[in-house]
C-alpha cells in the first residue's frame, strides 16, 4: 500500500471529497457520450482554455517587430559662442532598413503558426484521453458483472458446503475453501468498484463542469479500427507541428542575418548664437544624418552560425519524429494483429468452452461424480476465461484508440 502520509491534507479532503459525492449522495450523475464529453469539455477544459489564451497573447505581439527605437530629446545650455548663455535642442530617431522589420515580423507569424497547431494538438489528446477514460470505466462495467457473477457461484457453493458440513457429508476444509473464494470475489468487486470512483474522477476532471456525469453504457465491444486509405506516413497534425517548428528556425535565421544590416539616424538641431551678431534671439537650425555600422560583428556572426546549428536539428528532429511515428504505429499495428486473433479464438472457441466447463462441472459436483476441490478447479477455469475475454477485449479497445489516434479519425 503506498503511503499517504506526505501527501498534502488539502489534497486527500479534496480528493475525498469528490469520490464521496461521485457515489450519487444526494447529487445525482448524468450519462454522456463520449462526443458530448468533447463537446463540453472543448468549452470548459483550463488546459484547452490555456491553449486559446495563448494563441490570443501571440496575436497582440504581432505588432511587435514594428517597434523602433525611442526618439531622442536632448537639450543643452551654456556658452557656446561668446560669454553670452545660449540654448540647444535636439531631437534623433534610430531606424533599420524595412527588412529588419520584415524579418522580425516573420518570427512573430511563425510562432502564431506553431502556437495554434499546438492548440489543435492539445484538443485531438484530449479527445483521445476521454476515449480512454471510457474505455477504462466500460471495462470496470464489464469486470463487475463476472465478479458478481463469481460472487453469486460462490455464495451458492458456500450454502451448499455449510448445508453439507451440517449433515456430516463434508468436512471443514470445503467450507473454508468456499468461504475463501467467496471473499475473494467479495473484496474484487469492492475494488473494482473504488476503481470506477477514479475513472469517473477523472471523467469529470476532464470535462470540467460543475455538474457530476458518468458514462454512456454499452460501448465496450464497438471499438472499429478505421481502415488506412494510403500508407501511414505520420500523423499530419504533428507533421506540421515538426514542419512549423522547422520553419521557425529558418526565419529566425533570416532575422539574425538582418541585425549585420546597418542601421541610419536622422536629426534636427535647433540652437541660440548670442554674441555673435545675432543677439535678438533668432535661432538657427541644422540636420543630421547618420549611419551605424556595425564593424565588430563578431558576436553577431557566432549567433548566426549557432542558428545555422538550430535550423539543422530542426530538421533532423522532423526526422526523427516521423520515424518515431512510423515505428509506433508498426508496433501497434502488430499489437493489435495480435489480440485480434486472441479475440477471434476467445469468440468462437474460448466462450463456448467456459459454458460448457460450467455447466459440465455443476452438474458432476451436483451428482456426486467430482469432489469439491476438482469442481473448484473447473469453475475457475471457466471464470478465467471470461475473464481473459474481458482483458483481452480492453487491451485491443486501447490499441484501436491508439491506431485511430495516430490516423487522426477518432
Amino acid at each position: 500500500m503506498k503511503n499517504t502520509s506526505n501527501l498534502p491534507y488539502k489534497t486527500i479532503v479534496i480528493t475525498s471529497f469528490f469520490l464521496f459525492v461521485i457515489h450519487g449522495i444526494g447529487l445525482a450523475q448524468t450519462e454522456i457520450s463520449i462526443n458530448r464529453a468533447y463537446e463540453k469539455a472543448l468549452v470548459k477544459n483550463p488546459e484547452i482554455h490555456a491553449g486559446q489564451l495563448k494563441i490570443e497573447f501571440q496575436e497582440k505581439l504581432k505588432n511587435a517587430s514594428s517597434i523602433v527605437d525611442p526618439l531622442s530629446v536632448a537639450a543643452e545650455v551654456g556658452q557656446f559662442n561668446s560669454e553670452k548663455t545660449d540654448n540647444k535642442i535636439s531631437v534623433a530617431q534610430n531606424f533599420r532598413l524595412p527588412n529588419f522589420y520584415k524579418h522580425q515580423k516573420q518570427v512573430w507569424a511563425e510562432d502564431l503558426k506553431l502556437i495554434s497547431l499546438q492548440s489543435e494538438i492539445q484538443k485531438w489528446q484530449l479527445k483521445k484521453n476521454l476515449t480512454m477514460v471510457f474505455n477504462e470505466l466500460w471495462y470496470q462495467d464489464e469486470k463487475e458483472k463476472l465478479l458478481q457473477k463469481t460472487d453469486s457461484i460462490y455464495a451458492a457453493y458456500y450454502k451448499r458446503a455449510e448445508l453439507r458440513l451440517k449433515k456430516g457429508e463434508s468436512n471443514i476444509l470445503e467450507k473454508t475453501t468456499a468461504e475463501n473464494y467467496r471473499s475473494q470475489a467479495s473484496i474484487q468487486l469492492k475494488n473494482i468498484q473504488k476503481d470506477r470512483d477514479l475513472a469517473l474522477y477523472q471523467l469529470n476532471y476532464l470535462i470540467a463542469e460543475n455538474s457530476l456525469y458518468t458514462h454512456e453504457k454499452g460501448g465496450f465491444y464497438q471499438f472499429k479500427l478505421l481502415k488506412d486509405e494510403e500508407r501511414f506516413n505520420g500523423n499530419s497534425l504533428l507533421i506540421q507541428e515538426l514542419e512549423q517548428a522547422k520553419n521557425i528556425e529558418a526565419v529566425k535565421l533570416k532575422a539574425e542575418r538582418s541585425k549585420l544590416s546597418p542601421s541610419f539616424s536622422l536629426g534636427i538641431n535647433s540652437m541660440t548664437m548670442a554674441g555673435t551678431g545675432n543677439d535678438d534671439g533668432k535661432r538657427f537650425q541644422s540636420g543630421m544624418v547618420g549611419i551605424g555600422i556595425p564593424i565588430f560583428n563578431s558576436a553577431q556572426k557566432s549567433i548566426i552560425e549557432a542558428q545555422k546549428i538550430n535550423q539543422k536539428i530542426a530538421e533532423n528532429n522532423m526526422q526523427i519524429g516521423i520515424r518515431s511515428m512510423k515505428n509506433r504505429y508498426e508496433q501497434l499495428i502488430s499489437e493489435y494483429q495480435k489480440l485480434n486473433s486472441e479475440k477471434d479464438y476467445l469468440e468462437n472457441k474460448g466462450k463456448i468452452n467456459a459454458k460448457t466447463i460450467l455447466t459440465t462441472a455443476n452438474r458432476l459436483y451436483y451428482e456426486g461424480e467430482i469432489n469439491y476441490l476438482e469442481w473448484s478447479i473447473l469453475i475457475n477455469q471457466s471464470l478465467e476465461i471470461e475473464n481473459k475475454v474481458i482483458e483481452n477485449q480492453k487491451l485491443l479497445n486501447e490499441t484501436i484508440i491508439e491506431l485511430n489516434h495516430w490516423k487522426g479519425k477518432l
